[in-house]
């Protein structure tokens, strides 16, 4: 009663496999090509989000550089004002020479991108720096610095306290 002899399949699963060929309810081509755009699309839009993604990325890094090379020029203009014995622009405001008692003379300039120091050394203070103007008012040294990385750019103005005699 319900035993199959060994390699004889049941008409049950004989019915079965003849449904499953002649069922006209599966994938259409058509089905296939719609699946195919979805999921090209859905690629599409993941590959777009990644490159706004990076392009912010790197928008991101190059304002952080130029604020940080602002950062530099700003802490060593300031430290050695502090501590000037004397002060002077020249060059028309491109130039400032800080008379210094423990350092003596220094000019600070920008040239080639960066902010260099006249007689101490050849290597840059700080990067990115396109120009700087250094103007002297009612006991405040005033700096504007031009920052420049890649096609970014930034203008940042700072004041220091002159030291008073």
């Amino acid at each position: 009663m319900g035993r199959m002899p060994a390699g004889i399949p049941s008409h049950r699963s004989r019915d079965n496999i003849r449904k499953l060929f002649t069922d006209e309810s599966g994938f259409l081509l058509v089905d296939l090509l719609i699946s195919i755009a979805l999921g090209l699309v859905v690629i599409g839009m993941a590959v777009n989000m990644m490159v706004v993604m990076q392009a912010s990325s790197r928008q991101q890094s190059v304002d952080a550089e130029l604020m940080y090379s602002a950062r530099v020029v700003q802490e060593v203009i300031q430290s050695k004002v502090r501590t000037a014995l004397d002060m002077e622009i020249i060059d028309g405001g491109s130039v400032l020479r800080i008379n210094d008692p423990r350092d003596g003379v220094t000019s600070y300039y920008s040239a080639n991108g960066n902010l260099y120091r006249y007689h101490k050394t050849s290597n840059p203070i700080a990067e990115n720096v396109q120009s700087i103007h250094f103007t002297k008012s009612e006991g405040c040294l005033l700096v504007d610095l031009d920052l420049q990385r890649e096609q970014e750019s930034m203008g940042i103005s700072f004041v220091c306290a002159i030291r008073c005699e």
